[in-house]
């Protein structure tokens, strides 16, 4: 039977530490509780080998986006429940499934055992809980509402995960057959037409232009596919290396707003991230300037978060949000005029969180157009390369067929 080591606290205060035989975690943690005793840290003993499988187990192990939205979740929850803040803590600790996030979310309980503020206890795991984490709930902590600033970091969240797992599960088909038509496409290549060349040399046979240049590709693949691998790598390699430096993150976030379809579509993912972000940081009562600064960290666009920077300067020196936005062109008109509105009325907050929903439905309707039309344009882009390959090889075929039929 499992050996735990445990660690309690008993009523008085005092801590106790031991080791229970049991079945399983929860049934450690139901004995300590029958003990009349509140569970610190509930851990299984293991032999060496056991020991080693785990830690090459948990180099791999990462803590993912929806681990958090689960966590934020469940806090605003046990919060609204009425537990005391650190006993929602240990109650999700025990809950938690992977070994690095409850070691994340005990350092947060400990932390907050020890006096800290909760958003400063996130604030210590920022690879995790970002700035515009840690700031809502400080937010959320000074107006006395952190359940409600929970709540809505968690809506947030999910609404994100729910989109993007909508436009993954859209892709999976179109892909699937973009790798079938590929891999149909190399057999043809570098199996089939070989055998066609094959037997049209034998046969004395001149061959077209088009089969000419198949045969041509088909033997650059199958005779030079490690240069042309190579050339590949490399091209994906610069591309990288180029997309890591400042100058070339600016230049593709440039290339990309300015793609047909897909750019109008990255244009209003980037202003409503911009609006929703900054209206639910205003209406937690963040100042303006202190929201911008996190807004800045969140934009993923350099073009759109160099505007922020730019704003910031601009409130400083009492000009509107609008003012700034508006000269930049880049911004929608639609969407400058609504800030200005919200500026005009005091009601900026409010008007940023409608413009955020208004471009979100625009742009999850965007991709449901885009993503129903993927399929089919797939399915005819792999059908012409094929039709072409196919036709290629088959012309030499006619022309057989045309001499045998003249000399018949």
């Amino acid at each position: 039977m499992p050996r735990f080591e445990y660690k309690a606290k008993k009523a008085t205060g005092e801590i106790i530490e031991g080791v229970i035989e049991a079945e399983s975690r929860r049934a450690v943690i139901s004995k300590i509780q029958g003990m009349r005793c509140f569970p610190l840290k509930v851990q299984e003993q293991m032999d060496e080998g056991a020991f080693e499988k785990q830690v090459s187990m948990k180099m791999f192990e990462r803590v993912r986006a929806k681990d958090v939205t689960v966590f934020t979740r469940q806090m605003s929850d046990l919060l609204k429940a009425g537990l005391p803040l650190v006993r929602a803590l240990a109650v999700i600790e025990t809950q938690t499934s992977k070994d690095k996030f409850r070691r994340v979310v005990e350092d947060v309980r400990n932390g907050v055992q020890g006096g800290l503020a909760f958003s400063d206890a996130l604030a210590k795991h920022p690879s995790i809980f970002p700035d515009l984490y840690s700031t809502m709930v400080r937010a959320g902590e000074t107006g006395g509402m952190l359940e409600t600033v929970l709540e809505r970091l968690a809506d947030f969240a999910e609404e994100q995960d729910e989109m993007k797992g909508r436009i993954m599960s859209a892709m999976a088909y179109p892909i699937l057959m973009l790798c079938v038509g590929m891999l149909a496409i190399l057999v043809l290549l570098t199996f089939v037409i070989p055998k066609f060349q094959g037997m049209f040399e034998d046969m004395g046979q001149t061959l077209p232009a088009p089969t000419q240049m198949l045969v041509l590709v088909s033997s650059a693949v199958k005779n030079y596919w490690w240069i042309v691998a190579g050339l590949i790598a490399l091209g994906v390699f610069s591309l990288k290396k180029f997309a890591s430096t400042e100058e070339g993150k600016t230049a593709l976030d440039r290339i990309r707003l300015r793609l047909p379809i897909f750019g109008d579509l990255a244009l209003k993912r980037d202003v409503a991230r911009f609006a929703r972000t900054l209206g639910t940081l205003l209406n937690n009562g963040v100042p303006i300037l202190k929201a911008l600064n996190i807004v800045r960290a969140t934009m993923r666009n350099r073009l759109l978060a160099c505007i922020v920077d730019e704003v910031q300067q601009n409130i400083k020196e009492g000009e509107k949000l609008s003012e700034k936005l508006g000269e930049s062109g880049l911004f929608p008109p639609i969407a400058v005029n609504m800030i200005a509105v919200g500026e005009e009325t005091g009601a900026l907050e409010t008007t940023l969180l409608r413009l955020a929903q208004s471009y979100e439905v625009g742009a999850e309707r965007k991709i449901k157009t885009l993503t129903s039309l993927v399929e089919p344009a797939m399915i005819l882009f792999m059908a012409v390369i094929v039709g072409c390959i196919v036709f290629a090889m088959l012309l030499p075929v006619f022309d057989i067929s045309g001499q045998l039929t003249n000399q018949g």
